[in-house]
């Protein structure tokens, strides 16, 4: 089942009101990787670079699209997602517009992921999201432990 950027979107729009203030542009969303782009303007600090808040909130952001695209491609019914942990290292300031990329490690884990929340109704795993700066440079990455519920 193909699920749309533009049907996540929606939905983050609707969901979560955070959303829509961020500057976030949905480049890519498939049950493998949800790739966003972010404005730098709708997120500076006073040091003119992307405040630590916002790379958390996009990162985490991302993420919940990649697990909520998974839940639509693998027609599970749901959409109860949490974060129970979410551990970012910022790694260098962020100054220009950016793009947030999560993922999960492998195909074997995506899969696994849905399968056993299929079965069990219930899945806690991490997903890793990393935020990239022009050229593809590594500015911050951040680890969230999901907990899906069906």
């Amino acid at each position: 089942m193909e699920v749309k950027g533009e049907e996540i979107d929606n939905i983050l729009r609707d969901k979560i009101k955070l959303y829509e203030h961020l500057g976030i542009e949905v480049i890519e969303i498939t049950s493998h990787k949800a790739h966003f782009r972010v404005s730098l303007e709708k997120n500076l600090n006073h040091k003119g670079t992307a405040f630590g808040g916002s790379l958390y909130a996009t990162g985490v952001m991302s993420a919940y699209a990649l697990v909520l695209t998974g839940l639509k491609h693998y027609k599970i019914a749901t959409d109860n997602i949490v974060i129970s942990k979410g551990e970012i290292s910022y790694l260098r300031p962020v100054d220009t517009d950016f793009d947030v990329v999560a993922s999960f490690d492998s195909l074997e884990q995506e899969v696994d992921f849905f399968t056993k929340l299929q079965k069990e109704k219930r899945v806690k795993d991490t997903v890793k999201v990393q935020i990239l700066g022009d050229g593809g440079s590594l500015k911050a990455s951040l680890f969230g432990t999901f907990v899906v519920n069906a």
